[in-house]
C-alpha cells in the first residue's frame, strides 16, 4: 500500500492557517446574513445578541470572536448589504461625466431594486443610517452637481438629507403598501425637481431604460432561523 506524503511541517502550518481564515470569514458572513433577516424584521434596536446567536445557528462565544455588539454588527451588515450595491450601481454609472445623470440613475437602481427585493428594502428602512460608501458617492455626485450649476441646494448637506429622507419615506411606503410600477421613477422625479433640474432634462433622464445590474444581494431572504 503506498504510502501517504506528508506535508513539510511549513506547508501544514500555512495550510491549517489558512483553512481556519476561510472558515473564520464563513462563520463572520453567517451571522451577517442572518443579521439582514432579523434587522430587516424588526429593526436595530428591539433584537439583542441572543436573536443574532439563534438566527445565525452560532454559540455565543463564537458571536463575540467576530463582534462585540449589536451595534458593531449593525454597521458591518449596513457595509456588506450596501456596500455591494453601490458598487453594482457604480459600475453603470461610472461611465457617466454628468453628475446629474448619475445621481439619477443611482436614486432609480436604488428604488427599482428595493422595490424589488422586500429585505433589502425594510433593512434600509429600519437601520437608518447608510453605509460610508452610500454617503460618499451621494456626496460626490452631489457636490459636483451643485458646483457645475445643474442642480441647486443651499448645501450639500441640505441635498443629501432631501435626497436621503425621501428615498427613505419611499422605501417604508413601499414596505406598506403596493406601489405602481412608476413610483420609483415618481419619486425620482420629485426630488429631481427640488433641486431645480429643468424638466426637459428630468424628462430625458426618465425615459432611459432603467439599467441592469450585477452582483446585488439575491432577493431571496437568508433564513432567520437556525
Amino acid at each position: 500500500m503506498p504510502q501517504l506524503r506528508k506535508l513539510p511541517a511549513r506547508k501544514a502550518a500555512d495550510h491549517r492557517t489558512r483553512v481556519g481564515r476561510e472558515r473564520r470569514a464563513r462563520t463572520r458572513q453567517r451571522i451577517i446574513e442572518a443579521a439582514l433577516g432579523v434587522i430587516a424584521e424588526r429593526g436595530p434596536d428591539v433584537p439583542v445578541i441572543e436573536d443574532f446567536i439563534q438566527a445565525a445557528g452560532v454559540a455565543r462565544g463564537t458571536f463575540y470572536n467576530h463582534f462585540e455588539t449589536t451595534g458593531e454588527l449593525l454597521t458591518a451588515t449596513s457595509s456588506w448589504l450596501e456596500d455591494a450595491l453601490i458598487d453594482s450601481i457604480e459600475s453603470v454609472i461610472g461611465v457617466f461625466d454628468d453628475p446629474v445623470r448619475r445621481a439619477a440613475t443611482g436614486m432609480r437602481l436604488w428604488l427599482h431594486l428595493a422595490r424589488q427585493d422586500p429585505v433589502f428594502c425594510a433593512f434600509v428602512v429600519r437601520s437608518r443610517f447608510r453605509s460610508a460608501s452610500v454617503e460618499r458617492t451621494l456626496a460626490l455626485d452631489l457636490g459636483a452637481g451643485l458646483r457645475s450649476g445643474r442642480l441647486t441646494a443651499p448645501s450639500v448637506e441640505l441635498a443629501r438629507d432631501l435626497v436621503v429622507g425621501m428615498i427613505r419615506e419611499a422605501q417604508a411606503r413601499m414596505m406598506a403598501t403596493r406601489v405602481p410600477a412608476t413610483y420609483p421613477d415618481d419619486v425620482v422625479r420629485m426630488i429631481l425637481r427640488a433641486l431645480r433640474v429643468d424638466e426637459r432634462r428630468i424628462a430625458a433622464l426618465l425615459a432611459a431604460p432603467v439599467p441592469s445590474v450585477v452582483g446585488v444581494r439575491p432577493s431571496r431572504a437568508p433564513s432567520s432561523r437556525a
